[in-house]
């Protein structure tokens, strides 16, 4: 059925299903099992401010969104660490408001060479092209 790119959705809509994953500090010395919803619509991974602070992950950059309504909004983004379907690797984050839903964005799936499943509800592995 093709090539199966990372940060992608295959067999169905995006955003139906959630994972669980671990955040850490950086200097790994802190860490929260969270769960979030994949979203390959969304760019970016967002989490509630309050938690990503409670972890010391510093506020780096601010941009500005455009939101599904189509207004914009901007937001402080940082870095962390993140365990994913087994992998770790180093992501953007975006601090978001606190009754904000959890969101795994297409841009995490892809540090971790990953697609979301939709039909099966799952993350699966993807080719890394160059």
């Amino acid at each position: 059925h093709g090539l199966i790119l990372p940060g992608t959705t295959v067999g169905g809509e995006v955003g139906t299903f959630s994972a669980d994953f671990i955040l850490w500090n950086a200097d790994q010395t802190a860490s929260r099992t969270l769960n979030g919803l994949v979203d390959t619509g969304a760019s970016y991974t967002m989490i509630p401010a309050s938690i990503l602070e409670e972890l010391g992950i510093a506020r780096e950059e601010t941009h500005t969104f455009q939101l599904a309504d189509g207004s914009r909004r901007s937001y402080d983004l940082g870095f962390a660490r993140m365990e994913l379907a087994g992998k770790r690797g180093r992501v953007h984050l975006i601090f978001g408001p606190e009754n904000t839903r959890i969101l795994i964005g297409a841009l995490a799936l892809e540090v971790f060479a990953l697609a979301a499943d939709a039909k099966y509800g799952r993350l699966i592995p993807a080719v890394l092209t160059l």
